[in-house]
């Protein structure tokens, strides 16, 4: 199941200035094969849409249709953490595999140009997802049940506390102290000095419609190595755009009783799991800060992966 949900604005009640002055934090590993991670500090912040998120940063008068499952929008306190600076790579995500054995084969879904809808092929999986990838690329075709077996044994390795963020803790780390649809702003020209999204070269290598993209060229068709692009105010890269990444929540249609903690929501559709951020192949409207879809445990897809938190 692959369900789209548009989204919208958070403020954050935590300052811009406040996020500036704190500066990205140094990063860590807690082991030679660990992803590295970087520490985000705590803060309150508005999560979720407001009315004029889509159609600012898709473009003034674009027609877009309000989404309810980002509203409405409500405070939320996080407390201090750690987020993994990058998505989790293949050569990472190879390390688990050969130390415990996990099966993570196909199929996984890929986009079907003779029946214009994505499929699930058993030839596609993480290792081979149709498209070229290095060690350095992120993990792919990896679904929300191969995501929490990583993290179970990434605590297990290390003797610390990994998981996968929740939404709340996600967004906030993505926003990094900004209030608009996207940390870099509404520029829709300037995205490819930040994000790896539909773009000039997606649009002209696989027919996208250049005007749903964002309007430059970042040099990559699908997938790019992480930390290509410029880091957030949290030192955090590719939070927008590369791959959508698995959060811990379970799906729910709004944000009416969602925790106002920074845990993650166990309450809901829990045979359905999100994911945040966007991807290579979403444009304008996909790639924002708000932006979520929806999937069950059990999906993978070509333009799905993950990273990681860690309780400090």
């Amino acid at each position: 199941m692959r369900t789209f949900a548009a989204s919208a604005i958070s403020v954050l009640m935590i300052s811009a200035a406040a996020a500036v002055a704190h500066g990205a934090e140094p990063s860590f590993r807690d082991c030679s094969d660990c992803p590295s991670m970087v520490d985000v500090p705590g803060g309150s912040f508005q999560m979720g849409s407001s009315p004029d998120d889509i159609s600012r940063a898709v473009g003034e008068g674009a027609k877009v249709e309000r989404v309810q499952d980002e509203t409405p929008q409500h405070g939320v306190r996080v407390k201090p953490f750690a987020m993994s600076v990058t998505e989790v790579t293949r050569d990472q995500f190879d390390a688990f595999v050969r130390a415990t054995g996990h099966q993570a084969d196909g199929p996984c879904d890929v986009w079907s140009n003779a029946e214009m809808k994505f499929v699930a092929s058993d030839a596609n999986d993480w290792r081979d997802p149709g498209f070229r990838e290095t060690g350095n690329h992120p993990v792919v075709c990896v679904g929300w049940s191969d995501a929490k077996a990583y993290v179970r044994w990434l605590s297990q390795k290390t003797g610390k506390d990994y998981r996968l963020p929740s939404e709340a803790q996600w967004e906030f780390a993505a926003r990094a102290g900004t209030s608009t649809p996207r940390p870099w702003g509404h520029d829709n020209a300037s995205g490819c000095r930040y994000a790896n999204a539909a773009d000039f070269t997606a649009a002209d290598a696989l027919g996208y419609d250049k005007q749903k993209g964002f309007q430059c060229a970042d040099g990559h068709v699908h997938t790019a190595p992480v930390a290509q692009f410029q880091a957030n105010g949290f030192g955090l890269n590719d939070m927008l755009g590369n791959v959508w990444e698995w959060t811990d929540d379970c799906y729910n249609t709004s944000y009416k009783g969602a925790p106002s903690n920074g845990s993650a929501w166990s309450r809901g559709d829990c045979s359905v799991r999100v994911l945040r951020g966007g991807s290579w192949s979403g444009g304008t409207r996909m790639v924002r800060s708000a932006e979520r879809i929806r999937a069950t445990s059990a999906y993978r897809g070509y333009d799905a992966g993950f990273r990681v938190a860690r309780t400090k």
